[in-house]
């Protein structure tokens, strides 16, 4: 990548004080997972409390001259959330050398990768590099297991990421399912996100979807009391290999902005709000004498289908349904000026705002038309963005000579036509 691309593209040109933004998200997640109200009960330290400066730090001096760390602290409320997961992940399959061919399943086995046994252990945070990192390891880990897990299917992975920065109005409207959210699909190159129309072309061409370049592998997203999209930071989970080619996988602050990582998690954003998202399968009956969490009961849970689906890890699927076709809107009579186009062209991904969605009764079926005729704004349908994946344009006129045909990141190379 070109110098300084990778700070660019994750944070902006002019990122800001990131040790205010990532002290105000440490702040919150220490309260939400339930280590200030053990810092209160076993020490009578109330974390709100404490100097603006303490919060951001990782260790709280008590009363009687003990030092807490509270990065530790924070990742033991998930330990046995992260043991369970990765027991899971060992008796279900080794994860695939390039991330390709993801299933809901497989949310655990990322999701317990983000962390090492040495991130529960005491830290004595020498140096300051080391307290970054230490902060962003453990506000990161903590979060993912506060988080609703969701899944994009992989044909649609490349058109979520690379989709067209959202309008206005949509970025007002934005409101997420939970307090906060991780999203998971397979890898897309941040080379990619960044590409104008004609680059994301040619990576495409070329197969370049993993690799040694950073990927993109979905992102952790957090939203206000009242729902709103928290912009203070988000987290990309990206992916690359190391030097000895192993493959790794962590979570990644970014901003939320006009460049490339903030297009993609206002890309999440919208369709964590508008999308429609299949619910968790129900996990069959372990039956009478079965210890939850025991390997048995995991192996049972691994074997069913409820759990190749991600009941066991409570994921939701994105269901995208394209919406009715729209009556074309009259046109006047063709003019003879301008030359006349030969050959149709693709138009990128994008949300459009103002949609006619229609609306649905408890057994999923629309309750009446949604254009022409009979259609009522309120009753048989609303207006909400929708998202329009890669679409071919002009369909009645031949493509270019060398056009991209994208094609589903797990199928192969793409072809051209």
């Amino acid at each position: 990548m070109r110098p300084n691309a990778w700070k660019n593209s994750l944070l902006g040109a002019e990122p800001g004080p990131w040790h205010a933004r990532l002290g105000t998200m440490w702040k919150r997640v220490v309260a939400e997972c339930g280590a200030a109200d053990k810092l209160a009960a076993d020490h009578n330290i109330v974390w709100n409390e404490l100097p603006h400066e303490t919060k951001i730090c990782l260790a709280v001096g008590t009363h009687n001259g003990e030092v807490l760390d509270i990065a530790a602290a924070a990742l033991r409320t998930r330990i046995k959330d992260w043991q369970r997961e990765g027991r899971y992940a060992r008796i279900r399959r080794s994860m695939p050398e390039d991330l390709v061919g993801l299933v809901p399943a497989d949310v655990g086995a990322l999701r317990s990768g983000l962390l090492t046994p040495k991130d529960f252990r005491t830290s004595d945070y020498s140096g300051k590099q080391v307290r970054i990192e230490r902060l962003v390891r453990a506000l990161t880990g903590t979060a993912a297991y506060l988080s609703a897990a969701h899944m994009i299917p992989a044909s649609l992975a490349l058109d979520v990421v690379t989709a067209s920065p959202l309008d206005a109005e949509t970025l007002t409207a934005l409101r997420l399912p939970a307090p906060w959210s991780l999203v998971v699909h397979e890898p897309v190159t941040l080379a990619a996100a960044e590409a104008d129309d004609t680059e994301l072309a040619q990576l495409i061409e070329a197969g370049q979807c993993a690799g040694h370049e950073p990927a993109i592998l979905g992102g952790l997203l957090a939203a206000s009391d009242d729902g709103s999209l928290d912009t203070t930071a988000g987290f990309l989970l990206l992916t690359a290999l190391d030097g000895s080619g192993r493959r790794l996988w962590m979570l990644q602050h970014a901003a939320y902005g006009d460049h490339a990582g903030g297009c993609v998690l206002y890309g999440y954003a919208a369709q964590l709000a508008f999308a429609r998202w299949l619910q968790p399968p129900t996990l069959p009956d372990p039956g009478p004498g079965s210890r939850p969490g025991s390997r048995s009961a995991l192996a049972r849970a691994v074997r069913s289908e409820a759990g190749q689906g991600g009941g066991w890890h409570h994921v939701r699927v994105l269901d995208f349904t394209p919406p009715p076709d729209e009556p074309p809107p009259e046109r006047a009579e063709p003019t003879d000026t301008g030359t006349p186009l030969t050959t149709g062209t693709w138009r990128r991904a994008h949300w459009k705002p103002g949609v006619c969605i229609g609306v649905r009764d408890a057994a999923d079926r629309l309750v009446g038309p949604v254009y022409k005729n009979g259609a009522i704004e309120g009753v048989t349908f609303t207006r909400q963005p929708r998202f329009f994946p890669r679409t071919r344009m002009r369909p009645d006129l031949p493509l270019a000579p060398i056009t991209t045909v994208y094609r589903p990141l797990h199928t192969g190379s793409p072809t051209t036509a």
